[in-house]
């Protein structure tokens, strides 16, 4: 399941300055948010997977919570 959540926020992520923004809003450098979607190497803990699905489902839902 992670590798599809992981291919659906990478879809989102494409606009210039949105992985910045993301990083941000969930409080990690924004490498490792960069690891956690590309890399494979490190894994986000439930909580971080949680404000992942939430910031998902608000940017979908057109809001967009980590401006």
């Amino acid at each position: 399941m992670w590798n599809l959540l992981a291919q659906t926020l990478r879809a989102e992520l494409s606009s210039y300055g949105s992985k910045t923004r993301l990083a941000r809003y969930l409080g990690v450098p924004r490498q490792r948010l960069n690891d956690f979607l590309r890399g494979g190497s490190r894994m986000p803990d439930a909580e971080l997977t949680l404000r992942l699905l939430h910031w998902l489902v608000e940017k979908r839902g057109g809001r967009d919570i980590s401006i």
